[in-house]
């Protein structure tokens, strides 16, 4: 069974899956899993215990239900994505169960010729795409060579629609897993597994860990493997769920939509119509803002740099109106970033880096990392004060928990208070990543509130394995909010007790932020 002692690969390893695999990369720094390290070997041997028990099919106690936390994120203008973040027991469960398939899996992702996004161990994550986002317009330029067509789909709703079942059957066949009754086969406990994670439910995956990267690449290699087999001379790339496939006719393109469509169906997952085109080629490799704002020059001369950032900025407001699901102004403050602004156009620079993050928060993580960088220009900290407020006052009604986040988080580092009346707003939010970054400000002094009454509820040992374990552990832990009835839950919980024995907190400091998220 593969759920014995501690297991590692030279390929990937479980501390990476437990480590910086764990949580979604895009909630702010000082929420992480790095201190769990020291609790790995405790952890894993607890952990497989438990799954033994699962795994017996018997009356016994096996792994508690559990549900994730779960953290709203802008995907595009008026829509929104949830990150997961799986409870850490049956999380190092399926981390362990992914390590011991490794090359297993690592064999089913090579029957794909089209992947670009098949998994490899990464210095930043646990695991990242073989071919990185800024290189992959490389190889769609090479794979179009004598096309004329270019057909564009992608699936619907990848990750929150894929059937847990499907997971064997991608991995072994429907029949084979279907006659498996015993988990014997590796597909079926990472179904299992995922399924545990989520309140058993069997539609969706977690969308944030880099366990759900894997399981996702399953499926479409799967996908890829049930194309090519009804064209075998097929040329073009697939990154995660994004297809790009090149054909000499338009009757070719036509009847590989239906074959695209079939081979999905095959894994209960569709095609986004939507978003499904047949574009004659030549056809751009990028976005036309991308081209232009990348060809700009920000000069280290005061006059001439003012007139940069003018045009710079100038350019990015247009194009982030005609293309209002890129991220075009982080992009812009990215170069700014890159730059170096001299002392006198800080004020200037700072004045359009503020106005862009009105219109587009999530460049809120590059303004925090320029703000670092620029710390000794700044002075005054009322045009910065009002940026937070305003994004907290607008997104926290909205329960849109990361623009919420990264707003206090920018706060903390700039030592800014927030005033009772945006504090109100924001303990109204129902978000663990906002409670901790809320509760840590109030400690020091810079976030007023009637109350914490929203959060207060969720101190309780029910709530260790539902989807505010996060709060109920780190809430005890730091001491922000009391138990609900008084009682010690963690040091009564046998595997929470453990990870504080251990010294694990998942709230800290001293964090730097991953330097691009994977591309879900």
């Amino acid at each position: 069974m593969a759920m014995s002692g501690t297991l590692a690969s030279p390929e990937v390893t479980i501390e990476d899956f437990l480590t910086r695999g764990y949580f979604p990369d895009r909630v702010i720094p000082p929420v992480n899993s790095l201190s769990i390290q020291q609790a790995i070997p405790e952890l894993l041997a607890y952990a497989a215990n438990r799954a033994k028990e699962t795994l017996k099919l018997t009356q016994e106690p096996g792994i508690p239900r559990s549900r994730p936390v779960i953290h709203s994120v802008p995907k595009r203008k008026h829509l929104r994505r949830l990150l997961s973040i799986p409870n850490p027991l049956i999380h190092s469960i399926l981390a362990t169960e992914i390590v011991a398939d490794w090359e297993t899996l690592v064999a089913h992702f090579a029957k794909s010729p089209l992947s670009l996004s098949s998994p490899i161990p990464s210095s930043t994550r646990a695991v990242e795409s073989t071919v990185k986002l800024n290189d992959q317009a490389e190889y769609r330029a090479r794979r179009s060579v004598g096309a004329r067509y270019l057909l564009k789909a992608d699936i619907a709703a990848f990750y929150p629609s894929i059937y847990t079942h499907s997971i064997p059957w991608a991995l072994h066949t429907k029949a084979q897993a279907r006659a498996d009754k015993k988990y014997n086969l590796p597909g079926n406990r990472l179904d299992l597994w995922v399924r545990e994670s989520q309140d058993k439910q069997t539609h969706g995956i977690p969308i944030g860990p880099d366990t759900s990267t894997v399981i996702g690449e399953l499926i479409g290699t799967a996908i890829d493997a049930s194309l090519v087999s009804k064209f075998p001379s097929l040329r073009g790339t697939r990154s995660i769920d994004d297809y790009h496939l090149y054909f000499a006719t338009l009757s070719e393109a036509e009847t590989a939509i239906a074959a695209l469509h079939e081979a999905a169906r095959e894994f209960d997952l569709a095609i986004n119509d939507v978003k499904t085109e047949i574009v004659p080629l030549p056809d751009p490799l990028e976005p036309r803002w991308k081209s232009d704002l990348r060809g700009l020059e920000i000069r280290d001369a005061a006059g001439p740099q003012s007139t940069d950032l003018l045009t710079l900025f100038d350019r990015a407001f247009e194009y982030s109106r005609q293309f209002p699901t890129d991220s075009v102004l982080t992009y812009a403050a990215k170069q700014t970033l890159s730059a170096e602004i001299v002392e006198a156009n800080w004020p200037f620079c700072e004045a359009l880096l503020l106005k862009a993050a009105l219109t587009e928060p999530t460049m809120i993580s590059v303004l925090s990392e320029i703000y670092l960088k620029y710390g000794t220009f700044h002075k005054d900290s009322s045009q910065l004060s009002m940026l937070i407020n305003n994004l907290c006052s607008y997104h926290a009604p909205l329960q849109q928990g990361n623009e919420v986040s990264w707003a206090l988080w920018l706060a903390k580092q700039m030592n800014i208070a927030i005033p009772k009346s945006v504090g109100d707003k924001v303990a109204r939010l129902d978000d663990d990543i906002v409670a901790l970054i809320s509760l840590d400000l109030s400690e020091q002094g810079l976030f007023t509130s009637s109350g914490f009454t929203r959060w207060r509820i969720h101190m309780n040992a029910t709530e260790l394995y539902d989807n505010h374990w996060l709060l109920a552990y780190e809430g005890l832990e730091h001491g922000w909010l009391p138990p609900t009835n008084g009682t010690d839950y963690v040091a009564n919980d046998e595997f929470f007790s453990m990870l504080r024995s251990n010294g694990v907190r998942f709230y800290g400091e001293g964090v730097a932020p991953t330097s691009s998220f994977f591309p879900y």
